[in-house]
């Protein structure tokens, strides 16, 4: 299910904080005049709204909307850490179509004199898949003791909406256009010496800035990622070929054997020959 409106208006942050239920608790009975987001940072709520239920788990969330009673239907089987907004839009609906697309999403274009109005569809249960939209929700119920707080919190709760939008359509961020275009370049190069001035004069952008990209997207930096798949492609020749550990290190782009033996046991925990081994026992 969907919850649908158009923007702007934006909807409105009303008020919200991080709670706790400890084991054994469970949200009390309600009918709210207001919609209800719930997002679990640890644990498990159990909810139901009228005659559906969820079972909200860590790094998900779900909206309860206005005007229909919402309970907990089940305790918390752990102490349960979430945080929780509380937000008004003037006018909603719920519908299960789903938009695949901006196409699906613009009413109407910007002209001179009038601006672009868009209908966004949310859906009322999910997960929270980019990369630091859980950080995004800390600072906006964070409470500051500045003059500005609350048009900041608005500013960034309609930010997040947005954001929230394009994760379901599946939008990639510009830093995850930029880790996905130099993960393909270092596919295409890993048995090359690696260079990250020549990612960078390959993507076009600095190599500070590709470093952040991916660490943002993939956890990461450039040269791990290097590692990481060197690592991955020697493990499939240890597996499938005779070839000795020497002359696969240097077709996974490690000229030094003994550093490329140092580097897959500290990543694997074994030496390159004792991973063939044991992958030949099992």
């Amino acid at each position: 299910m969907y919850i649908s409106f158009s923007v702007p208006p934006f909807p409105v942050f009303i008020k919200g904080g991080e709670a706790m239920f400890r084991k054994g608790m469970k949200h009390f009975r309600r009918t709210f005049s207001v919609f209800d987001f719930l997002y679990v940072q640890k644990g498990t709520l159990y909810m139901t709204e009228q005659d559906e239920t969820f079972v909200v788990r860590e790094g998900e969330y779900v909206i309860l909307c206005p005007g229909f009673e919402h309970y907990g239907h089940e305790p918390c089987d752990e102490d349960t850490h979430f945080i929780w907004i509380h937000f008004s839009v003037p006018k909603y609906e719920l519908v299960e179509k789903q938009p695949y697309g901006w196409g699906d999403i613009i009413e109407r274009e910007a002209t001179y004199v009038d601006y672009a109005q868009y209908r966004l569809f949310i859906p009322q249960y999910g997960k929270l898949k980019q990369a630091g939209m859980e950080a995004m929700l800390q600072h906006i119920v964070r409470e500051q003791q500045t003059p500005d707080h609350s048009l900041t919190q608005q500013l960034l709760f309609a930010q997040w909406i947005v954001q929230l939008q394009k994760q379901m359509l599946h939008i990639p961020s510009a830093a995850e256009h930029v880790c996905a275009a130099a993960m393909e370049y270092i596919h295409r190069h890993y048995g090359e010496p690696f260079d990250m001035e020549h990612l960078a004069h390959a993507l076009r952008l600095h190599p500070d800035y590709i470093s952040r990209c991916m660490q943002k997207t993939i956890g990461m930096s450039a040269l791990q990622y290097v590692h990481d798949y060197r690592l991955k492609v020697a493990k499939k020749k240890l597996a499938a070929t005779n070839e000795t550990v020497a002359a696969i290190a240097k077709q996974v782009g490690f000229e030094d054997g003994a550093y490329f033996s140092r580097v897959f046991k500290k990543m694997e925990g074994m030496t390159p020959s004792e991973y063939r081994r044991f992958i030949q026992r099992t």
